[in-house]
């Protein structure tokens, strides 16, 4: 049940936003460059030309220094707090379009990615999903909060119960996994921080009839 009222929520964040069901959030899978977009962000406003190294090169980014690697994150209007793990990842790409084999062994990528200081389980999930096509739920706070104060599921739950109910609603919904992330980080950002702003939310209609159902946690 707790699917089903999650995929009608996804339906209708797909229909408020006008997107469509399928498609990826960000860049191609299997290229660098969208693993740099995902784990340290797109560039800034006007800042599209790079000082420094060359960002988008697995290469110059393992090869030069952390802080000269910070300052042209800094400088691109990237995250600069994502130089050492974003070295880390330039010695760990195989490099663009690798082989199938090796983006589908889901169980020692997810090792090797968790091994690397600074990227924590929501981004290791980010990195799976987005820039080597596994189909897994990053969990981060916006769709957390949204889903618990809905009641769809509790904050306490195990990773393994959150992966199921949003691989059920995606199916309910026909919504892939990466648009998904995008709807529901939004709503997030827009209505489900820290305090809930439910009036205008396009998923007010869906909370019970008792209220918004409070997570504990963060």
């Amino acid at each position: 049940m707790s699917s089903q009222r999650l995929g009608e929520a996804i339906e209708l964040l797909r229909s408020v936003y006008g997107m469509s069901p399928s498609g990826l959030a960000e860049g191609a899978p299997g290229r660098w460059k969208t693993l740099l977009e995902v784990v340290a962000g797109t560039p800034g406003k006007d800042k599209d030309g790079e000082s420094g190294i060359a960002l988008t090169e697995p290469d110059a980014v393992l090869e030069s220094p952390p802080e000269v690697v910070r300052d042209t994150l800094k400088r691109t209007g990237r995250d600069p707090r994502r130089a050492v793990a974003l070295q880390a990842l330039a010695g760990w790409w195989p490099g663009d379009l690798p082989q199938p084999e090796w983006c589908e062994a889901e169980v020692a990528r997810r090792a090797e990615l968790t091994g690397i200081r600074g990227i924590g389980p929501e981004l290791v999930d980010r990195i799976l999903l987005f820039v080597l096509g596994i189909r897994t739920m990053p969990l981060s706070r916006g769709p957390l909060r949204v889903v618990c104060r809905h009641g769809w599921c509790g904050m306490e739950s195990e990773y393994e119960e959150w992966q199921h109910i949003f691989h059920q609603a995606s199916g309910v919904s026909g919504t892939s996994l990466e648009k998904i992330v995008v709807l529901f980080n939004r709503v997030g950002r827009d209505h489900c921080g820290s305090q809930p702003r439910c009036d205008g939310c396009p998923l007010e209609s869906l909370l019970p009839e008792s209220g918004v159902c409070e997570p504990e946690g963060p």
